[in-house]
């Protein structure tokens, strides 16, 4: 029996801890997107990226999660996958073909495994979002569902409903157990 309540208090810390993980994360990641809008969220200098299309197969499939680190310009190098802001609003992952210094500015002629030619326009270095290091296959599916309204309820808001009723459940039986016991020493 002792056993049994050792493995069920442990097991109860280790799910607190991750639930309270999570919840930090989630709320930096939401707290990110409100002061910068502009930007994908970012994590100690990483950032996911979905992967949309299928122009850098087989390296990624559309559907993947890259993950992206921050780095100098100058620490990127041919053959190495970046990915670089394009327009407004879209982000490309593609590999670099060839590191051009221009008028003393580095730039990055890049092209998708799966196209036949480069990408029509070199990216400057202030495009660049990072330097791929991770890749997670099918997690930008997850990613989207997520993001969506019925993703974020299953996802995020039942299991934070769930953590707090269950604080809330452990504390009043926690007090009503303490008051039995006090009642029962009394008599």
């Amino acid at each position: 029996m002792e056993i049994n309540n050792g493995f069920r208090k442990a097991w109860k810390i280790m799910i607190r801890t991750l639930l309270t993980l999570l919840i930090i994360i989630v709320l930096y990641m939401v707290v990110q997107l409100l002061l910068y809008p502009k930007q994908p969220p970012s994590l100690f200098g990483y950032q996911p990226f979905s992967v949309l299309s299928n122009s850098m197969n087989p390296t990624f499939e559309t559907g993947d999660m890259v993950i992206v680190k921050r780095l100098a310009p100058a620490e990127i190098q041919e053959n190495d996958v970046i990915t670089f802001k394009k327009g407004t609003n879209q982000y490309v992952t593609h590999r670099v073909n060839e590191v051009v210094s221009h008028q003393g500015n580095i730039q990055f002629v890049t092209k998708g495994d799966n196209n036949n030619v480069i990408d029509e326009s070199m990216v400057t270095a202030n495009k660049v979002m990072g330097k791929q290091v991770a890749s997670i296959p099918y997690a930008g599916y997850i990613a989207k569902f997520i993001s969506g309204p019925v993703g974020f309820i299953l996802l995020i808001v039942l299991p934070f409903t769930g953590y707090i009723c269950l604080e809330v459940y452990e504390r009043i039986s926690r007090t009503t157990n303490e008051d039995a016991t006090n009642q029962k020493n009394e008599l």
